[in-house]
């Protein structure tokens, strides 16, 4: 029997809650007010990564619980993030074959499009609540995860391994 990240053996399940605090943790940690829009989406980071490294361990459900436990965090409308980081990791579920085989900066590429629309989706659901926005600023994080991709996934590689 060949072992992958998929066995029960082989899950790194201690790098696994250390990359959810650090993503919970970066993601609300307090910058300053021009800084707000350079934040990368750790959260949707994580998940893409989990997801595409182990998609029979880590999907929807993982995605869920992760943007419920944003929503409390940043005290947003409940299920905004839950939502966006569910679909998130339904596209990367249906895409985790395509995406490993694409080099770091492809899926960088990639990372931009995928996180482009969990905050496209949290963009929405701010609107459907009264709020609204009038420029296209909300999609510069998505364009700063997409630029430390290549980071994030040579650190968890190196910690999974």
């Amino acid at each position: 029997m060949i072992r992958g990240i998929d066995s029960p053996e082989m899950m790194p399940w201690g790098v696994v809650v250390i990359s959810v605090v650090a993503a919970l943790t970066f993601s609300v940690w307090p910058l300053p007010d021009w800084a707000q829009w350079l934040r990368p989406e750790f959260a949707a980071l994580i998940v893409v990564y989990w997801v595409v490294a182990a998609p029979f361990r880590f999907g929807m459900v993982y995605a869920w619980c992760l943007g419920l436990t944003m929503d409390l965090l940043e005290g947003v409308v409940l299920s905004q993030n839950a939502l966006g980081l569910t679909v998130l990791a339904y596209v990367c579920f249906l895409l985790h074959q395509r995406l490993r085989m694409f080099g770091v900066f492809e899926q960088a590429a990639s990372v931009f499009v995928l996180v482009g629309i969990h905050q496209l989706i949290g963009y929405w659901v701010h609107g459907l609540t009264g709020g609204s926005y009038h420029t296209l600023a909300f999609l510069v994080p998505a364009l700063v995860s997409a630029l430390i991709w290549p980071l994030v996934k040579l650190s968890l590689d190196r910690l999974r391994l």
